[in-house]
């Protein structure tokens, strides 16, 4: 599935990088340097997924989780952090995020976590509930 993605995170070498990760496997990429960046792209466009990064410089990545479900969106949002908390893994999940991801991540565990997420999507599985995973994706 070739997919819409928003990814936003406050460091552009993480922007960098994953839009050329993903771009490379078929996927339309836009970046969004902070919170309200991702709100204006997302007014302009409809996405699958948001890559978002939980510390920004205007607001918190599980924000995305609530205006995704203020806007009864079908959009799915992967949340990422180099500082897990048990609070943020929780409150992701609550809020229905697809995966929770530690960061530094390596190019194949960041594609494996997309890929899983657009075959739920693909096929038409509703949001199911957390299956309470954490991803370590520096291994």
């Amino acid at each position: 599935m070739r997919a819409n993605i928003l990814v936003m995170d406050d460091e552009e070498s993480i922007r960098f990088c994953f839009h050329r990760f993903l771009a490379a496997e078929g996927h339309h990429v836009t970046t969004a340097a902070s919170y309200g960046e991702a709100l204006e792209r997302m007014d302009k466009n409809i996405f699958h997924l948001i890559l978002a990064d939980i510390v920004l410089g205007d607001g918190v990545g599980t924000d995305m989780l609530h205006e995704v479900l203020r806007r009864i969106l079908k959009t799915r949002v992967i949340i990422m952090t180099a500082y897990p908390t048990t609070e943020t893994l929780s409150l992701s999940f609550r809020l229905h995020a697809a995966d929770y991801l530690i960061k530094p991540l390596r190019q194949i565990k960041l594609l494996d976590a997309v890929k899983r997420v657009l075959h739920l999507i693909e096929y038409g599985v509703d949001r199911p509930a957390s299956s309470g995973h954490v991803h370590d994706n520096t291994k």
